[in-house]
């Protein structure tokens, strides 16, 4: 074999290799074949829970445009719904210029399960938690049951609740969630 015609091979394969990828990935697209990967951390929920659907107490029809870290009670606040509310104060203030873009609500069935001391212990370590009231008929039970009390939802601005944090997950599980979320999102 002649040094021109290897040359001519080797131009050839090089030329060739984007067609056999786009080739592949074709009839990779077709069969069904697709990553088994995820990005986010919180668990997906499908569909999306509507938050004017909820029916909360002291939240208007217009939301407030911004992404909502909402927290369900059902009980007494306990130490994982403390651990939660802790965490997610810490997400918000590590979110730098981007906290403005996050609101973060604590939603009761019951006001009667918050003691006097917990509603000061609210007020006056948690003071830009927003606090509401939602029938118990409205609460969304598939994901809020009393053993995983303290895990809460994350609503885009449009009132989609989009994904479920466990009380047990990292809060930094739910800063890297938010950092992707804040930056490829145009709105809230």
């Amino acid at each position: 074999m002649s040094l021109k015609t290897n040359q001519r091979y080797k131009a050839a394969i090089i030329f060739l290799i984007p067609f056999l990828v786009v080739i592949a990935s074709t009839a990779l697209f077709y069969s069904g074949t697709s990553p088994e990967g995820r990005t986010n951390n919180g668990q997906l929920i499908d569909p999306p829970i509507d938050l004017s659907e909820l029916s909360i107490e002291g939240l208007k029809d217009g939301f407030p445009e911004k992404w909502i870290i909402m927290h369900f009670l059902k009980g007494p606040c306990e130490l994982n719904c403390w651990k939660s509310l802790y965490k997610t104060r810490q997400v918000n203030v590590l979110l730098g210029r981007d906290r403005q873009r996050l609101s973060r609500y604590l939603v009761l069935s019951n006001f009667d399960n918050l003691s006097e001391s917990d509603l000061i212990k609210l007020s006056s370590e948690y003071p830009y938690l927003k606090i509401r009231k939602i029938d118990r008929q409205n609460l969304p039970v598939e994901f809020f049951v009393d053993e995983i009390n303290g895990s809460y939802l994350l609503f885009d601005p449009l009132g989609n609740g989009i994904l479920f944090y466990n009380s047990k997950l990292p809060g930094g599980e739910l800063l890297e969630d938010l950092k992707k979320l804040l930056k490829n999102s145009k709105i809230g």
